[in-house]
């Protein structure tokens, strides 16, 4: 299938999203909702794949929501924005919640919803040249696509709110500081490096880490009681697969355990 505003391919069991607007700094709009939606999608039922890399074409990573699209809207605006989160919420519930784990590379600003869906992906690679803002409030907006979700629980509160009700931009070397991104390279090394996490992600077993990815969501809700047993469910649960029954045999044996993903 062809798509307006993203590129995605899928090679040697990892699959590629890349944001394609540089004309638009990458902005989410319409389209790109239900693109992302559409591959993210994919990606979940795909056993196949079994990482994912999230990159972005152009200089900016995502500048966010389109705003030009917003402010054409006018009293309509309202019913844009729910048009809008209809998918792009969907995209980021899939995104965050599937086997194959994300790993976005970002290689300049990320913005607002640009933000918002980096947080939601397992790992973040950044460029020394790339840095972050939320930006929702500067237009009398506040924030959508998970990050009042995922940013208090990485960085915590106290900076979740600076960044949110301040707009301060991090540089990458803050924002790895704080947690924010995992790693910081130099820009000529960016694809390489996440390319290269997604390459040992994809040999790995792939149904452990989405169990392992709920398992740590739902760890906020859960009460300790409820996540002891939520852990015994998917501990018992992986000793059923293919790589679980092989993982331990191949330690027993000491051998070095090919996964896969099964």
């Amino acid at each position: 299938m062809s798509y307006k505003t993203i590129k995605f391919s899928r090679q040697n069991n990892i699959a590629r999203i890349t944001l394609a607007r540089p004309e638009a700094a990458n902005a989410l709009n319409f389209d790109m909702g239900e693109e992302l939606y559409d591959v993210a999608k994919v990606c979940r039922d795909d056993a196949e794949v079994r990482a994912v890399i999230l990159d972005a074409e152009g200089k900016i990573f995502c500048a966010g929501g389109d705003v030009m699209t917003f402010a054409e809207a006018g009293e309509e605006l309202p019913a844009t924005l729910r048009k809008l989160l209809d998918t792009f919420h969907p995209a980021v519930a899939t995104l965050s919640t599937m086997n194959a784990p994300v790993i976005a590379g970002v290689q300049g600003i990320a913005a607002g919803a640009g933000l918002s869906l980096l947080s939601s992906c397992s790992f973040v690679i950044a460029s020394d040249k790339a840095s972050f803002m939320m930006a929702y409030t500067g237009i009398g907006m506040s924030p959508d696509g998970s990050a009042t979700y995922f940013l208090p629980r990485q960085i915590g509160l106290r900076r979740a709110e600076e960044m949110m009700v301040t707009n301060r931009r991090l540089n990458a070397s803050e924002a790895e500081q704080w947690g924010l991104v995992n790693q910081v390279t130099a820009a000529d090394k960016l694809t390489p490096t996440v390319e290269e996490l997604a390459a040992r992600i994809a040999k790995g077993p792939t149904l452990a880490y989405g169990a392992t990815r709920r398992l740590l969501l739902e760890s906020f809700d859960n009460s300790f009681a409820q996540q002891l047993k939520a852990e015994e469910k998917g501990i018992i649960d992986m000793a059923r697969t293919e790589d679980g029954l092989g993982g331990v045999a191949a330690f027993r044996a000491k051998q070095e355990m090919e996964f896969k993903g099964r």
